[in-house]
């Protein structure tokens, strides 16, 4: 079987004023018919590069500067012969139409092309086809077609295809999931639009011709002509294959009106909307919560076995890549270092870049995690031999030599290829000389450093003042509704949950970087919502926070220098060490003074102006020579040990060393450095002013999981060193039972459960819990799957739902005692009452969906097909009896319109515990808020 996809030696380089970057530098990989191939390496190794150059998306200064792509799909075969004939490859042109085998039907062929090609009898049928179809490209069959020549294997060589055939191939023949579906999809076109053109450039026939008057067609009001009812229909049926509810009321919703999961379906039904034959899906789940992730994964497989489609997944989540992937090739510096099945990598890496890639993962019994030393190389001018040598604990002179060999390993009849000179190599001395703090090492004491009592956070939607006082204004945002916990001194506390439930907004409230709406939060015995602007101010040498994203939280004009320095100049900082001569018993004060004492029993204050100290005293007289004072007839000497700025440039240099960066780096931009030294560099500001407590939030969720491991290992050596106490907010489970002591769960403004981290892994109580931690990807691929999937998002912070908040979602939603339905089922009634509440169930869609039906409409208008309809789209699950009775009569309702009648019916019917009263968490050492653990 041809291979549906090829790159043979492909290089894609890039020409800048530094240099030639080689991002890809003679890569070899294949993906076969229906296979998911996982293509993982740290940030710049050139993954993504790699798809693009598959695709011709690569801009300038980019360029491919050698190699083939070719794609092996033979219907884009078939139809590029029939429509670019002349350019079927013959005889060395240069066509990219490649016709490997054919089958001719000699008595089918007209007269014209029998007279007017040579040898016509004497040639083979592969031969004669490619002839035939550079003759004339109508004599090659079609699909579904009849003709005289039928191509029977071939390829496309998409690296010499022209821009126009590309355009067909892209998102026709291959479809692209893109990162972040929010800079991907247009957030001035609904998303049936945007779902639509793909379709009508693809299977309607819709495409024009690049002009400025149809440009102006597409920019103009008056040039969108909408979806027409064919068009619509498919728009619907993809979004409905998805998973977007009621999909039919929502084509005309903007991306900016959906979750971040549901953007990501709708990126995900663009890229299927023309059934492709190959997938490439570019981290498709990196920015997206566990659980969210989780339900992505599984479309992705589902509808892969349901089309029969190729997966090209491109991630640096190894978890992901056990779950889901076939084969596994590992991409570092441009090149592929080791390729084979997944299996055979997560049990047998044989390339030392890939085993020191799995040795960052965190795993439940890895003690320290053991980083990849250094980065990746810039890609310019690299030197021959390994490219990852200079990081290898392995290196020897020979790797570093002439060209690296692909040698086979493991079974004889696996293919197991590793670009490295060593056949084995001892992984017992990786890490080995490793040192810092254990994991397993807890720093905790016993004394409560942060109490917070009932913090709420709420956020007003009024556009202005007059909103507000005349009480015209939508909802609040309830964004942390009542949170409760406590943090002790030396200890990580994780706060965990869904983007959404209020996990950042806590931590900024708890630092009053947002103001509290209400509750308490005491640091070190004192209620900071009493602090007035300066005394706060004060405080906050104590506390400090580590921003998610570095890029962003770092000022692109200052260099690191200055921005480690902020702070220190904002807070006064550092203290100064005074020497006294002349007198010993003098007293010295100040407030930039290291231990001083009270003004009124001092005799001399140091001051601090414009970075220089002086030196008054305060009885007697005051010598104008520098430090030198009076005192009581007593000349005084008062020495500094340095300048502050002097001073404040070791600091700096020394925060820069304690997180790992090179005091050189001290007058770089952020631009300049990695993600992993950003990350770094946002440690050492959080650091400069001596705190006690830091709130890091999702501090290592944008990097790779080297780069995550070596951040990880720093702020546990930091926590050991200086006494830290941390808040890491994170949604990344398998790093949160690594680092914490504890664990709180959020969900949609509240703590539901909080317990040791190893109790809340080993027994999680709420539903909530079990199914974050279901859905962690485990890196290995025997592991089972058992997974919870959550349906549908978060519910709206605006109007939380009442009770419990989790009830929406939760799969043991408590049904009446005095009712007899299965779980599941009962699960089933809850979705439908939830969608019959917030009347978002389209009746007319439902009708117009079953029009042309088999099953005709009844003299009552169609009721009772539409009834069935709807009926089918809630429930896998059978009722019985008085449950399916009043089921059926609520759907009644709400075909006739009557919601709230179907509401109420179905409220007295069902109603359950978990939405009338809210659980609260007990003093317990395990709290959970849920009712199955008592009233």
């Amino acid at each position: 079987m041809r291979d549906l996809l090829s790159l043979s030696n492909l290089q894609t380089y890039f020409d800048t004023e530094r240099g030639t970057v080689k991002a890809v530098d003679g890569v070899d990989l294949t993906v076969e018919p229906g296979e998911t191939v996982g293509l993982v390496g740290e940030s710049g190794s050139g993954k993504s590069v790699t798809a693009l150059s598959a695709m011709q998306l690569v801009d300038e200064p980019g360029r491919q500067a050698g190699g083939e792509v070719k794609f092996g799909a033979l219907d884009t075969v078939r139809r590029f012969a029939r429509q670019y004939p002349k350019r079927v490859a013959r005889n060395g042109n240069d066509g990219f139409v490649h016709i490997e085998a054919a089958r001719v039907d000699r008595g089918a062929v007209p007269e014209s092309p029998r007279k007017n090609l040579p040898d016509f009898d004497d040639l083979s049928d592969t031969e004669l086809g490619r002839r035939l179809a550079r003759y004339d490209g109508d004599l090659v069959a079609g699909e579904g077609e009849e003709g005289p020549v039928t191509i029977e294997d071939g390829y496309v060589d998409l690296a010499a295809a022209p821009e126009d055939a590309m355009r067909s191939v892209r998102g026709g023949d291959m479809g692209m999931i893109f990162q972040d579906p929010m800079t991907s999809l247009n957030p001035a076109l609904p998303v049936g639009e945007q779902v639509a053109e793909s379709l009508r450039l693809h299977r309607y026939g819709g495409r024009k011709k690049d002009t400025w008057t149809n440009a102006l067609r597409e920019i103009l009001p008056f040039g969108d002509e909408g979806i027409d009812d064919r068009v619509l229909a498919d728009v619907i049926d993809i979004l409905e294959d998805v998973g977007i509810p009621e999909a039919a009321a929502r084509v005309d919703d903007y991306p900016h009106e959906f979750s971040g999961g549901m953007r990501q379906r709708v990126l995900i039904a663009i890229a299927l909307a023309c059934r492709p034959q190959l997938l490439i899906a570019d981290e498709p789940t990196t920015a997206l919560d566990v659980t969210i992730q989780a339900q992505i994964l599984d479309l992705i497989n589902d509808l892969q076995d349901e089309l029969g489609m190729a997966v090209l997944f491109i991630t640096h989540d190894l978890g992901v890549v056990a779950e889901t992937c076939d084969r596994v090739a590992v991409m570092y510096a441009g090149e592929i270092v080791e390729e084979g099945p997944v299996e055979e990598i997560f049990a047998n890496p044989s390339h030392p870049y890939t085993y020191a890639l799995l040795e960052s993962i965190p795993r439940e019994d890895a003690d320290r995690l053991t980083p990849i030393e250094g980065n990746v190389p810039s890609l310019i001018d690299m030197p021959e031999g390994c490219h990852f040598a200079p990081r290898c604990p392995w290196s020897q002179p020979e790797c570093t030599q002439g060209e690296v060999p692909d040698l086979q390993h493991g079974p004889e009849d696996v293919d197991h290829r590793a670009k490295c000179i060593h056949e084995e190599f001892d992984t017992s001395i990786y890490g080995s000389d490793r040192g810092g703090m254990s994991a397993r090492e807890s720093t905790r004491t016993d004394e409560t450093l942060v109490e917070v009592d009932g913090l709420k956070k709420h956020f007003s939607q009024a556009e202005d003042l007059l909103d507000r006082y005349i009480g015209e204004q939508p909802g609040t945002v309830k964004a942390v509704d009542g949170v409760d916990f406590d943090i002790y001194e030396g200890e990580t506390l994780g706060l965990v949950g869904e983007s959404g439930c209020g996990k950042s907004t806590t931590g900024r409230t708890l630092l009053r970087l947002l103001e509290p709406t209400d509750g308490r939060v005491v640091f070190a015995g004192e209620d900071l919502a009493g602090l007035d602007k300066e005394p706060l101010r004060k405080r906050r040498r104590d506390m400090q926070m580590i921003f998610q994203d570095p890029l962003s939280s770092l000022d692109p004009r200052m260099t690191v220098g200055q921005t480690v320095l902020e702070p220190l100049k904002i807070h006064d900082l550092p203290l100064l060490d005074v020497a006294v001569e002349g007198r010993t018993d003098a007293a010295v004060a100040g407030d930039r003074v290291r231990g001083p004492v009270a003004p009124e029993n001092a005799d001399v204050r140091v001051e601090v102006t414009g970075g220089e100290a002086r030196a008054t005293a305060i009885t007697g007289l005051v010598d104008d020579d520098e430090l030198d004072v009076t005192v009581d007839g007593e000349t005084v000497r008062v020495e500094v040990t340095a300048p502050v700025r002097r001073l404040r440039r070791d600091r700096v240099v020394e925060l820069l060393e304690a997180v790992g960066l090179e005091g050189d780096q001290y007058g770089r931009y952020p631009h300049e450095m990695s993600g992993g030294q950003r990350q770094r560099v946002g440690i050492a500001r959080a650091l400069a002013v001596d705190p006690e407590f830091i709130v890091c939030d999702e501090p290592v969720s944008a990097l790779d999981v080297s780069v995550q491991a070596q951040i990880l290992n720093l702020l546990e050596d930091l926590q050991q060193e200086f006494g830290l106490t941390y808040l890491f907010i994170a949604h990344d489970l398998s790093v949160v039972r690594h680092i914490c002591d504890r664990v709180a769960v959020m969900y949609l403004g509240e703590v539901v459960e909080i317990a040791e981290t190893d109790a809340l892994f080993a027994e999680p109580r709420h539903p909530y819990t079990q199914a974050l931690l279901s859905a962690i990807p485990e890196p290995d691929p025997t592991a089972g799957d058992d997974r919870t999937i959550l349906e549908g998002d978060v519910p709206s912070p605006i109007d939380p739902p009442s009770g419990c908040h989790f009830r929406t979602r939760c799969p043991q939603v408590i049904p009446p005692d005095e009712i007899d339905i299965e779980q599941a089922a009962y699960r089933e009634v809850m979705n439908l009452r939830q969608r019959v509440e917030d009347e978002d169930i389209d009746v007319d869609a439902v009708r117009a969906s079953i029009e042309g039906e088999s099953a005709v409409a009844a003299t009552d208008g169609g009721q009772p097909d539409v009834t069935r309809a709807i009926h089918d789209e809630f429930f896998d699950h059978d009722l019985s009896g008085e449950n399916q009775r009043v089921v059926k009569a609520a759907i009644d309702e709400v075909v006739a319109g009557e919601f709230e009648a179907a509401a109420d019916r179905l409220r007295e019917r069902f109603e359950s515990v978990c939405e009338r009263r809210d659980p609260a968490l007990d003093d317990g050492d395990h709290p959970a808020a849920c009712h199955l653990y008592g009233e």
